[in-house]
């Protein structure tokens, strides 16, 4: 019989928690920030302790999480949020998210402790192995609670630590983050008392030099956002107009640095410029009102362009007022590398002169040329072929460890080893298959371009204005020129292989060099096909 009280039992209100389900299905959980907390709290210990906790509790483990490098600042990380969609979504119900140490979890303070009180609503307990407190108390909530908010604290605290340091860097003129495009970055960690000029190096790669062509465009030759784009497309640069724009707008191209922890000022950077504040300025329609602006350097077109074989450094370019003499000049302090720009302009065209082809032997180089592409052509083809059916068997690869993790028949940490290995391969084969894929069907226009480019070398160079100089010094000899200032001469780290090739045919072809015009075998190895079509003859005075 039923006492009076209990028949009344159906309408009685539960507590809070009264429906709380004490299962034993749990999620694991691990992440670190970065590589250098996992070697103090590595992934694989995590993982341990965790593991260890449960079976010790008869937890039951039913998925694993994380195990990647993700930072806690925020909770916007794609393991987390598939954790806490699984944890709501499971068919099985889950009880409990195991982690190693609340930090863990989140270090975002409140935003932390509202995905907690969500997680509790459903039953899910945040379970810390090194913190342990059952958060379904008010005195566990509280001190879970103040754990996620001394996570934030400790957070903000290495913030502002590493936000000082990063200030001091920059105000010394070394930039903290990763260099903009177009430059080439080496940072090394600091070992001893080495400097920081010792350990950081930026310097311009072959996109940084069509850049600086896209600021002349846009400066000098008043181009539209659009018709750079598709200048820089068809020279191998692919753009978009918002990536051009802030391009234009970043002073890290002309030496300088700005960045929001400079609180609104400009610094010198160490780097070297790939324009001069002066083309920055134009390139953004603003004149420099505290500088004397000059539109000609014809005079010295080797500034920048030509380096100090000593020292490495830049020579910059000058004028003697008095005298109205330009000059060239090392821009290493204490270098005292100073030599007339008339000199040094004589010697350049001597050293173009190398490169000259008489006009008589245009269309016998011409042929030659044209007679090995289509033998490589055909040379090439069934290697191609043979890497076509490498890359199928690679793409192969990628496409059935992907369906496999997609069924769940490999675990995620088996998928990750094997698919960046596969990928690799398939990204290598495709880069050799590039080199094998050459096409261009006005091949012989841009041979005759070329030819005639030789033929008028010193003269085009001679007659052209300071941008027409310019291209045909990156054209001719792409790393610049290196000045021997003990026998006042020049050394070329790099020479365009097609120019190369066309003055050893022409000199091959003389008859007054004895030399067989088909022993073509000595120079095919110079002849590269990438980089094949030359810039527009500029006669700008």
């Amino acid at each position: 019989m039923k006492t009076d009280l209990e028949i009344f039992i159906p309408f009685a209100k539960k507590g809070k928690y009264a429906d709380r389900i004490e299962g034993k299905n749990c999620l694991i959980y691990t992440r670190v920030s970065s590589k250098e907390q996992e070697k103090g709290f590595s992934l694989e210990t995590q993982k341990r302790l965790i593991e260890q906790e449960c079976e010790n509790n008869d937890y039951i483990i039913l998925a694993y999480f994380g195990g990647v490098f993700e930072s806690a600042q925020n909770d916007e990380r794609e393991e987390f949020n598939r954790m806490l969609k699984f944890a709501r979504k499971s068919k099985e119900k889950i009880s409990l998210i195991m982690v190693a140490s609340v930090d863990r979890f989140s270090r975002s303070g409140a935003n932390a402790i509202y995905i907690a009180d969500q997680l509790r609503k459903e039953n899910i307990k945040i379970f810390a192995v090194t913190q342990p407190s059952d958060t379904y108390t008010a005195n566990g909530k509280m001190q879970q609670n103040m754990q996620f908010i001394f996570s934030e604290y400790d957070n903000d605290l290495r913030r502002e630590k590493c936000t000082s340091g990063t200030k001091e860097m920059l105000s010394q003129g070394y930039w903290s983050s990763k260099a903009p495009l177009g430059y080439d970055q080496k940072t090394r960690k600091k070992r001893d008392n080495t400097s920081m000029s010792e350990r950081q190096t930026i310097t311009i790669n072959e996109k940084g030099k069509l850049i600086r062509k896209a600021f002349y465009w846009k400066a000098e030759d008043k181009l539209t956002n659009s018709e750079i784009i598709s200048k820089l497309a068809v020279l191998g640069l692919k753009l978009y107009k918002q990536q051009l724009s802030d391009i234009f707008n970043n002073p890290f191209y002309c030496g300088l640095m700005a960045h929001k922890l400079l609180d609104g000022q400009v610094v010198t950077g160490r780097h070297e410029g790939i324009v001069s504040k002066e083309i920055f300025l134009l390139a953004n329609s603003i004149r420099n009102r505290n500088t004397t602006r000059r539109n000609d350097f014809s005079e010295v077109p080797l500034k920048n362009f030509m380096k100090c074989a000593d020292c490495g450094s830049s020579f910059c370019g000058y004028i003697v007022k008095k005298k109205g003499l330009w000059y060239y000049k090392c821009n290493k302090t204490g270098c005292k590398c100073n030599k007339s720009a008339k000199t040094i302009n004589s010697l350049f065209i001597e050293e173009l002169s190398h490169y000259t082809i008489d006009e008589k032997y245009k269309e016998p180089v011409k042929d030659e040329l044209l007679r090995y592409f289509d033998k490589t052509a055909k040379e090439n083809e069934s290697d191609a072929q043979i890497l076509k059916v490498k890359l199928a068997e690679a793409s192969k690869k990628v496409e059935t460890l992907e369906e496999r993790f997609a069924i769940g028949e490999i675990e995620k940490d088996l998928y990750q080893k094997f698919i960046v290995k596969y990928k690799k391969e398939r990204l290598e084969i495709n880069k050799e298959l590039e080199g094998y894929q050459f096409k261009n069907s006005n091949l012989e226009k841009q041979l005759n371009k070329y030819c005639n480019l030789l033929v008028n070398l010193p003269l085009i160079w001679e007659r052209n204005g300071y941008r027409g100089k310019i291209e045909l010094q990156e054209l001719l000899f792409p790393q610049g020129l290196l000045f021997q200032r003990e026998n006042s001469s020049f050394r070329t780290p790099e020479i365009n292989q097609v120019a190369l090739a066309m003055s050893l045919i022409a000199r091959q072809t003389n008859p007054n060099k004895k030399a067989d015009s088909n022993q073509f075998c000595y120079v095919s190895a110079y002849v590269h096909t990438k980089g094949l079509e030359p810039p527009p003859l500029r006669t700008r005075s």
